[in-house]
């Protein structure tokens, strides 16, 4: 193999070198972000649970209330 010829082939593996790290950083970015968006989604599920849980309770009381208005008689 001639001079120029070792020279390019160190260039390609410095270059393929760096590219992969850049192709690892970026995993390692969307792993922490992804990461970061599975807790933000438990949040909002549990946020869900929550007023679910209000809004059949207010659902269920509004129930009772009505249950309790006698109807009326008309003649």
């Amino acid at each position: 193999m001639d001079p120029s010829g070792v020279l390019l082939a160190i260039e390609e593996r410095k270059k393929w070198r760096e590219r992969r790290e850049r192709i690892r950083n970026r995993m390692k970015q969307l792993e922490r972000r992804k990461a970061y968006l599975h807790k933000e989604l438990e949040r909002v599920r549990k946020k869900v649970t929550e007023y679910n849980t209000l809004l059949s309770s207010l659902k269920g009381a509004k129930i009772e209330e009505e249950r309790r208005i006698p109807p009326a008689v008309m003649r």
